[in-house]
């Protein structure tokens, strides 16, 4: 086997393992937008608030929020909600959601731009997408409605917990911080192993061969003759 070939494979395999893992940590980096990962349940003819909230934290005041929905047909200006420049745009607002939503000024310093949809109707049900587009980032939120008077989606109807979610992204990003450090030594170690083995494998190939004959001796050199000079 070429030992040879060995060395640079292993380094190379384990390269692209730390790569990767260096990749998706920095991407992790980057600001995202947490919403629920699960649908949000609300009562016809109550408020609801779909959970959107920028980490890591960042004043949003300034920067332009949209709120629209992606399973009905788009009409590029009107939106459920839009933010800009420190204020909400009522004249772009789809008729159905007119004077019915609004966000958290207070919030919106914090990065919160979650959204609350007041007097729900039936044409409300169904996905929200919020996106910030000076950031890049986007999430969707699903909004199921069920009649107050049946028991159509028992449980806890409250807004789903931000904190946990976002601390789910944190052990995420902890794991592959782990993972590129990990896969950092593992390349190391491979490395010099495979490094030690071609230099090995290249000194035993290059050492003269041994021509002496099992069980004989080298016979001992004789003294050099005395050689008497006389005057």
């Amino acid at each position: 086997m070429d030992l040879s070939g060995l060395a640079f494979v292993f380094p190379l395999l384990t390269y692209c393992c730390v790569r990767k893992g260096l990749a998706e940590q920095h991407n992790e980096g980057r600001p995202q937008l947490v919403g629920a990962s699960e649908p949000i349940r609300a009562p016809l003819g109550g408020d609801v608030i779909l959970p959107c909230v920028v980490q890591p934290e960042i004043n949003m005041e300034d920067l332009k929020v949209r709120w629209w929905r992606p399973d009905i047909p788009v009409d590029p200006n009107r939106y459920v909600h839009l933010h800009r420049e420190h204020q909400h745009h009522e004249a772009q607002t789809m008729p159905s959601y007119a004077g019915r939503t609004e966000m958290f000024a207070d919030g919106l310093k914090l990065g919160n731009v979650s959204l609350r949809i007041r007097n729900l109707q039936p044409s409300d049900d169904g996905s929200y997408r919020c996106i910030i587009p000076q950031l890049g980032i986007a999430t969707t939120v699903r909004l199921q409605l069920f009649e107050p008077t049946t028991t159509q989606f028992p449980g806890n109807l409250q807004t789903p917990d931000l904190k946990k979610e976002t601390d789910v992204k944190v052990g995420q990003h902890h794991r592959s911080s782990w993972v590129a450090v990990l896969s950092l030594c593992i390349f190391v170690v491979v490395a010099a192993g495979a490094g030690g083995c071609f230099l090995r494998h290249k000194y035993q190939r290059r050492r003269p061969p041994d021509c002496s004959i099992p069980g004989t001796k080298s016979p001992p050199s004789s003294p050099a003759p005395y050689v008497e000079i006389r005057a």
